[in-house]
This record gives structure tokens, C-alpha cells and sequence, in this order.
């Protein structure tokens, strides 16, 4: 086709230019107005030096150069045709223009991970041929995932609790089954989805009473719940009756008459409780079948037939209850001297006590009698006063009092007493006494003479025996100071003296000897600064100026002199005359103005 419109060109162009050679050579009809070498009569398109005349084209929507539909004739050349048309038709995707060749006999592989769809299909595809194979991979589970390829078992999971049951299906391993399968089989309750697993069971208790008997089978319950109470894999015992709690396994009764517990006769197998049935016992052997308070043979070591609760000896076996009836024991209790008389049992080994204080004296005697000591007897002999009931019994001491006041000298010794040691008699001292003769004398003073009266004495100290108080003309203490004189007894300190008593005083310090109280000129305190302690008239220091002129207010320079009450005459207590020769002058306008700025401020 190239050729051929090659031809023609080199024929229209030597046309041309004979026509240019012969004038303009122009016949009517020859006219090319788009130059394409096709003349406007037969170019279907005369304008347009792309498109001459009418060729076979297919519809193109998606501009992919594949057309589909029937053929028509569109205005265009050997290699070029209007947009929205093809040369080739069977675009198996009009409206993609990324896809418009149909492969045969291909496979299937979207996620490219060499795994296929198993059956040959037809694909529709552009320019690769990406998501199909020529030949079959492995089998592929999700071809719209890379990882997952391999199968395994699934069942179809109808209540959603993750065990499945019924027709197998392919479903991808590796990955979370889809959405209503299971990659577990075998639900017991497929429209449940509370129960899914069979549990197993082989023993059943359904009376609750812990004893279960052999029933194997099976509960759907969920994976992880336990088996519900009744049902268990382990043995709890042989119940006899799983449907009556109260009994539970098989033994023998014998038939109770007197209802006591025990029974009588040949056993019989029941299936009983705690408890046999009514009328029955667990155990046989009664001893006495119509007596309900005996039932079993007891041995006895001891009797007491007179029922006073002291025993002899006696072994031998008596029909009894829990207990062996009244009279027998297995353990001794006392001795009875006299089993056939219940107001004696006790044999006494006693010593007469003639004064009745409980401690006896003289040889032991044996004597039977109840459960008291004997009157007028004693299980002690050692009584050391037989006929006084106040002693019975030596008692140690260390000190006495023999005069009787209180007070006790060291005395070690036995004395027969109570339950005390008798009077003037001690274990620990009670004051010590300076004279145990006399009952006015016991306490040691030390004394001193007291010549004056005044209740201090002195000189040489004396212990004397006393009633706790010292004699007159003695004392217990002796510090007098002035031991012929009753007002002074004790030495004073002090600090200040007014020897001129004009009210005044001036430090000096010493001590006297005084009584109660300093006497004057003697102080402790001051008072006031006497400037001269022999002249009553001065008493103190003042500071004073010379004032000359007799204004009231003096001048430089001052003196200190020692005063009374009064000012001596041409003297001031006041020193700041500016003119002490003028009356009328005592400060300067400059002082006045000091104070009237001070004010102001």
C-alpha cells in the first residue's frame, strides 16, 4: 500500500509540472486543495491532506487502535483514520483501553505467586499478559493474596463458635477462615454457639451425695467448660442408690427392737446412709435386745456398791449403755475403807487436837470415816501449843519488841505462833529502838544544848534516847551563832547599810549574826545611792550648773556635788544658758529655730 501511493505521487507531480510547462495547464475539475496528490473531485476529504478517500474502520471508544461492532466506511487514508476509529476489530474490552486481546486457554495467577486456577479460561489483556499463565502452577487458595497458596480442611461453621461440621471444604492455611467456617470439626450443636465439644463423662452422681456409679456417655458443652456437676472422670465410690442421697452404700443391719443402736439376730445387706433404717442397726450383738439404755458388754476393775463414789477393787463384765451402770468403774476412785456403809469411806491417819486449831499432837491413829478430817482430829501432829489454838506452828523471827511500842531491836530466834508471829515479834525491823525496856523511850536524836531557849543550840552534839522528840534546853540542830542571846540564832548575809538611818543606804557586804529577820542598819536591797552614809542631811550626788545671773538655767561647768533635798543657792539643775550675765537671755534663735523647723516637720 506504501508502494502504491508512492506511484501515484511521482504521476501527479510530472502532471504538475507539464501543466506548468503548457501555461497554467488548469482543466475545470483538476483542482488539489490540500495538496495530497488526490484531486478535490475524488479526495473525500479536500482540506485535509491526511484523509483522501473512504476505507473499512471499526468503532474505537476507548482509543486503544482496537474497534468492535460491525465495519463501516469512514473518510481517512491506507495508514491513518479519524479518531475513534480502528483498522483491527474484536476489542474484548471496548471501554478499556488497557485491555483488548482475548487469550485462549490460560490460567489464572492475579497475585503472581506461580500458583494457579486449575481450569483454562479465556482473559481479556493489553499490552502484557500479567495475571495469567500459559501452563498451570500449583493450585492456588487466594489468588488475590501472595502469602497464602496451600489448603486445608474446612467445615462449614453455621452459629459462628469456631468448630464446624458438616461437607468439607478448601479453605486457606495459614490465614483466618472465611467468615462462617471453621478449621475445627465435629460441633455437637452447629446451631448453638454456647455448646461445640463432646465431653466425655464415665461416672454419674445424680443424687449429689459425692458417691457416683458407672455410667459412660457424653455432653456437648463448651471447648473449655468443665463437666456440670453429676457428671465426672473419676470414681467418688459405688453409690448403692444414685437417686436418694440419704444412702449410699451397702452393709449390714440387724434387726433393733429397743431402738438403742445395736441390734439382734442374722445380718441383713441394706443399702443404708449414716444412719440404718428405722428399726434396724449397724451394729448387731445387744445384750439386752428390749432394754433401749443397755447394749454392750463392758468390763469393770472397780465397784462401789454403797454409792458413796469411793471404789474397791472387783473386775468382772456388766450389759451396759456408753457408760457402765452406777456402782462400776475402770479407774479407781479413792479407796473405801467400808464398801457396804456410804457414810464412811475414807481410812484417816489423824492425832487428837484438844484446842481445836486444826494441828494435833501425839501418836497418829487410823480411823474410818467420811470425806472430812474427824472432829476433834487432825492430819498434823506438830502442833507446838496442844491446848492454846492461837499456835500451832514454830515460827522464825529477827527482831523484838518487847516493851510493846513499835519500835524493835535485832533479836534472831523459834517462837510458837498462828498463822503470824505472836505480838512483840518480826521478821523485818519496824524502826530500831535505843531502849527496849521502856515504851516512852525508843528513838535515837541527835541533840545539842540550848542554853538561850531560842530552839538552836551549840557546842558538842549528844545522842540521846528519846519518845521522838528531844527534852527541853535541847535542840536538833546547832548552828547558834549567839548561843546567850535568845533573839540571834543564825548567820545572815548582806549587801547594803543605812548607818545614818536617813533612808538611804550604800552598797557594802558582810554577814551578822541575826535572827529571823536583818536587823537595821542592814539591808538585802537597795535604796536609793547615799552619797555620804555619815551625814543624814545628804543623800544623794546631783548634777548641777553655776546659774549667775539667777534666771533659773545655768552655764559651764557643771558640778557633782553630795546633797539633801535642797539646791544649794546660784545653782541649776539646768545648763544651757547661752548668757549666764543676762536674765533675760538662756537660749539662742538659732535653738528656736531648730525647734520651730522640728514642728513644722
Amino acid at each position: 500500500m506504501r508502494t502504491m501511493r508512492g506511484v501515484w505521487l511521482a504521476l501527479a507531480l510530472a502532471m504538475s509540472g507539464l501543466q506548468s510547462g503548457c501555461g497554467d495547464g488548469l482543466t475545470p475539475g483538476s483542482e488539489d486543495s490540500d495538496g495530497d496528490g488526490v484531486v478535490d473531485t475524488v479526495d473525500c476529504a479536500p482540506f485535509n491532506r491526511a484523509y483522501s478517500r473512504k476505507v473499512s474502520a471499526f468503532t474505537d471508544v476507548d482509543g486503544d487502535g482496537w474497534g468492535e461492532g460491525d465495519s463501516s466506511e469512514v473518510c481517512g487514508s491506507s495508514e491513518a483514520l479519524p479518531p475513534g476509529w480502528a483498522f483491527m476489530a474484536g476489542d474484548c474490552a471496548p471501554r478499556d483501553n488497557t485491555r483488548w486481546l482475548t487469550l485462549s486457554n490460560v490460567y489464572q495467577d492475579l497475585d503472581s505467586d506461580g500458583a494457579t486456577g486449575q481450569s483454562p479460561m479465556e482473559a481479556c489483556v493489553g499490552a502484557t499478559h500479567w495475571g495469567y499463565r500459559g501452563q498451570a502452577g500449583p493450585k492456588d487458595c487466594d489468588d488475590a493474596d501472595a502469602r497464602y497458596q496451600d489448603t486445608r480442611d474446612g467445615w462449614p461453621d453455621l452459629d459462628g463458635d469456631g468448630v464446624g461440621e458438616g461437607a468439607r471444604v478448601d479453605v486457606c492455611a495459614g490465614k483466618p477462615p472465611p467468615p462462617g467456617f471453621a478449621i475445627v470439626s465435629g460441633d455437637c450443636a452447629p446451631l448453638d454457639a454456647t455448646r461445640a465439644v463432646a465431653h466425655a463423662y464415665l461416672y454419674r452422681d445424680e443424687d449429689g451425695d459425692g458417691l457416683t456409679v458407672d455410667a459412660p456417655g457424653t455432653l456437648c458443652l463448651a471447648p473449655s467448660q468443665p463437666l456440670p456437676r453429676g457428671y465426672t472422670l473419676q470414681s467418688g465410690g459405688t453409690d448403692c442408690d444414685d437417686l436418694d442421697a440419704t444412702v449410699w452404700w451397702t452393709r449390714d443391719v440387724y434387726v433393733d427392737s429397743d431402738h438403742d443402736g445395736y441390734g439382734t439376730g442374722e445380718p441383713q445387706a441394706r443399702c443404708v446412709g449414716e444412719l440404718a433404717p428405722r428399726g434396724y442397726a449397724l451394729q448387731g450383738e445387744d445384750c439386752a435386745p428390749a432394754d433401749a439404755f443397755l447394749w454392750q458388754w463392758r468390763s469393770y476393775a472397780y465397784r462401789d456398791a454403797d454409792g458413796d463414789g469411793d471404789t474397791v477393787p472387783e473386775q468382772g463384765v456388766r450389759c451396759s449403755g456408753e457408760l457402765l451402770p452406777q456402782g462400776y468403774a475402770v479407774l479407781p476412785r479413792g479407796l473405801d475403807c467400808d464398801d457396804q456403809d456410804a457414810t464412811v469411806r475414807v481410812s484417816w491417819s489423824v492425832h487428837p487436837d484438844e484446842d481445836g486449831d486444826q494441828v494435833g499432837a501425839g501418836p497418829a491413829v487410823t480411823m474410818c470415816a467420811g470425806g472430812t478430817v474427824p472432829a476433834g482430829y487432825s492430819t498434823f501432829g506438830n502442833d507446838c501449843a496442844p491446848s492454846d489454838a492461837s499456835g500451832w506452828q514454830l515460827r522464825e523471827y529477827r527482831h523484838r519488841d518487847a516493851d510493846g511500842d513499835g519500835y524493835t531491836v535485832p533479836e534472831s530466834g523459834e517462837v510458837c505462833g498462828g498463822t503470824s508471829l505472836p505480838p512483840g515479834y518480826a521478821w523485818t525491823e519496824q524502826r530500831r529502838d535505843c531502849d527496849d525496856t521502856s515504851s516512852t523511850r525508843h528513838t535515837s536524836l541527835l541533840s545539842w544544848r540550848d542554853l538561850d531557849g531560842d530552839g538552836v543550840g551549840a557546842g558538842a552534839s549528844e545522842t540521846l534516847c528519846t519518845d521522838g522528840q528531844v527534852p527541853a534546853s535541847w535542840s536538833t540542830v546547832g548552828t547558834d551563832c549567839a548561843d546567850d542571846d535568845a533573839t540571834r540564832w543564825i548567820g545572815r548575809n548582806y549587801t547594803h547599810v543605812d548607818r545614818d538611818l536617813d533612808g538611804a543606804t550604800t552598797p557594802e557586804r558582810g554577814g551578822i549574826c541575826s535572827g529571823s529577820t536583818l536587823p537595821s542598819p542592814y539591808f538585802t536591797k537597795a535604796t536609793g545611792n547615799d552619797c555620804d552614809d555619815a551625814d543624814p542631811e545628804r543623800t544623794r550626788w546631783l548634777v548641777l550648773y553655776p546659774d549667775l545671773d539667777g534666771d533659773g538655767v545655768g552655764a559651764e561647768p557643771r558640778q557633782i556635788p553630795c546633797l539633801g533635798a535642797a539646791l544649794p543657792p546660784g545653782m541649776s539643775i539646768y545648763g544651757y544658758d547661752v548668757d549666764d550675765h543676762d536674765p533675760e537671755v538662756t537660749k539662742s534663735m538659732e535653738d528656736d529655730l531648730h525647734v520651730e523647723l522640728i514642728l513644722e516637720l
